[in-house]
């Protein structure tokens, strides 16, 4: 790898041995081309560079040497300190050299810091695909599990509406965004004309819609023949059933109250994805009951 000249280099290894960060000029560090974050709030930033401006940066970023261009470096991770100490005209900030670093480390660094948006792990997630890896094999290198790598691809290419909804702020749940997806796979209309008016988006909003959608969840008593209609029973209301919306496994569902288990402390429920499974009731999380 390319060094800048032997007395830098002599102080490179050295601080590299001991441990200690290097002060490193700032206009001599690119930003890695792939990383992954991009989105990053004004409002966070601006206060970044005020602390920075009055007491410079505290927690040293991460650099490897620049693969083609001598005297230059790659940032690892550090992007929001590395642009903050630009904007307020800092030269030079403190650095760890780490020569093994790979594209994984960042995104995992990012995730566990909760910094990085399902849009960018998407992103992130879709260019090792085009390089050739499999869902499994990204999961586990991400730590994650492997329905996490599938449901933030729904934020690939997504329809207008789903676009709309993640762009917007309303949701940013890529669980929720996924069988959203799904769901507009086959009602692309109803789909549509929901989002453009639902309130609130969540995944049990969305699995409330899905049963809407994918077939009736009420239940009403069975009307007896009109000539045996007493006046006291035609001011009886029709009765209908709420909706249990429950989590199982991280899967939402709604349970089907309209037909009985075939196993004991069981549940018939279906599943946003459209999956109809008997399961376990104790460990069925309801999330929410909505009343017709």
């Amino acid at each position: 790898m390319p060094t800048p000249d032997p007395i830098a280099k002599e102080r490179i290894v050295t601080a590299e041995v001991l441990g200690r960060p290097l002060q490193i000029q700032v206009k001599d560090i690119d930003e890695d081309p792939g990383q992954p974050r991009q989105e990053f709030s004004a409002e966070s930033m601006e206060e970044l560079e005020n602390s920075i401006r009055l007491h410079g940066v505290k927690t040293p970023i991460s650099i490897r040497p620049h693969p083609t261009e001598q005297k230059r470096w790659i940032l690892n991770f550090g992007a929001r300190r590395l642009r903050a100490s630009k904007a307020v005209g800092k030269a030079t900030i403190p650095a760890f050299v780490d020569r093994s670093h790979t594209d994984y480390q960042q995104v995992i660094e990012n995730l566990q810091r909760e910094d990085l948006k399902p849009r960018e792990l998407a992103i992130f997630i879709k260019r090792k695909m085009d390089e050739g890896e499999k869902q499994a094999q990204i999961a586990e290198l991400l730590g994650v599990n492997r329905s996490m790598v599938t449901n933030h691809l729904a934020l690939i290419d997504p329809p207008a509406c789903i676009d709309e909804i993640y762009t917007s702020g309303k949701c940013s749940s890529a669980k929720t965004l996924y069988d959203l997806r799904n769901l507009h796979k086959e009602f692309s209309k109803d789909v549509e004309r929901w989002c453009a008016t639902a309130h609130e988006i969540t995944r049990a909003t969305v699995s409330a819609l899905s049963a809407k959608l994918r077939g009736p969840r009420q239940a009403k008593i069975a009307e007896p023949k009109v000539e045996q209609v007493s006046e006291e029973q035609a001011i009886i209301p029709t009765i209908t059933m709420p909706s249990l919306i429950v989590v199982f496994q991280d899967r939402s569902g709604t349970v089907d109250l309209q037909h009985a288990p075939q196993q004991p402390n069981h549940v018939i429920v279906n599943f946003a994805d459209g999956k109809q499974e008997e399961v376990p009731a104790r460990q069925c999380q309801i999330e929410q009951i909505i009343f017709q």
